[in-house]
């Protein structure tokens, strides 16, 4: 797991952590709007992945048939 990759992740269970105190306070509304940008940040990095890794596939797909040897 790369720096970054365990940054994010700690970021973001440090997040959900202060939601559930949150929850368990009685302040929920607080922990939905708190919660929203971390889901829109994980459906963004999902997509970003699949892009990448079609994008990858396709290349390869393309070497391998023009004949150039695999990476």
């Amino acid at each position: 797991m790369t720096s970054r990759t365990a940054v994010v992740a700690t970021a973001l269970v440090s997040l959900v952590a202060l939601c559930l105190v949150m929850i368990a306070l009685g302040e929920t509304v607080a922990a939905a709007i708190t919660l929203i940008p971390s889901i829109g940040f994980g459906v963004q990095q999902i997509l970003q992945a699949y892009t990448q890794h079609t994008e990858a596939r396709r290349t390869a797909t393309d070497s391998h048939e023009a004949g150039e040897s695999p990476r």
